[in-house]
């Protein structure tokens, strides 16, 4: 396997925590967290989703919003503040695509959020062609179908409008929109299960 800094980078600081603060973390994330159903996520998945979502915001350079956006997905990802301050520190500016794409499992839920997470923080200040082109080869090296992808994203920018507007009732009927997208990608659908 080729030297990938994300994954690197998570290790080493993992590696660095006595067993007591990394216990702590992980509780601390299990209890915290607000995430997308059927979507588990170990410590280390966090850490590189926080690094991934650095990496497709700052294709254009990280922007206040974006920085912003990414410490608030943050909190709520029930990431405690120790680890917060690795993610935020990481230099993102030497990684690629395929580095993102070899963290998670391919044709997954879990694809599909990290996709989604990652283009919504890329999208507060506007999604632009850059971080566009970021997100679609991901979304191709995370094995999402070309479709998937359009959605997903077209799901993402509306979820940051909808931020960035503290609109949360929106952001709650999108997040809503975007389980069922996952649903409809890799689930057979269960009758009923949709209340609209």
């Amino acid at each position: 396997m080729s030297y990938n800094p994300i994954a690197e980078s998570t290790a080493r600081f993992l590696a660095s925590l006595d067993a007591g603060s990394r216990e702590r973390a992980e509780q601390e994330m299990l209890r915290d967290s607000v995430r997308a159903e059927g979507v588990e996520m170990s410590l280390a998945d966090e850490i590189n989703l926080g690094k991934a979502m650095m990496c497709i915001a700052g294709a254009d350079g990280l922007s206040r919003e974006e920085l912003t956006g990414l410490k608030y997905l943050l909190i709520i990802s029930g990431v405690p503040p120790l680890v917060q301050d690795h993610i935020l520190s990481f230099d993102a500016s030497t990684t690629r695509v395929d580095d993102v794409a070899a963290l998670f499992p391919h044709a997954s839920r879990k694809a599909c959020y990290v996709l989604s997470g990652t283009t919504t923080v890329a999208a507060l200040d506007g999604l632009s062609a850059e971080e566009r082109d970021f997100a679609v080869e991901l979304g191709a090296n995370l094995g999402l179908p070309p479709t998937l992808v359009v959605l997903l994203l077209a799901e993402a920018k509306a979820t940051a409008l909808a931020m960035q507007e503290g609109n949360q009732r929106m952001v709650a009927e999108l997040v809503r929109m975007r389980e069922a997208l996952y649903d409809f990608a890799f689930e057979a659908p269960v009758e009923g299960a949709l209340k609209v």
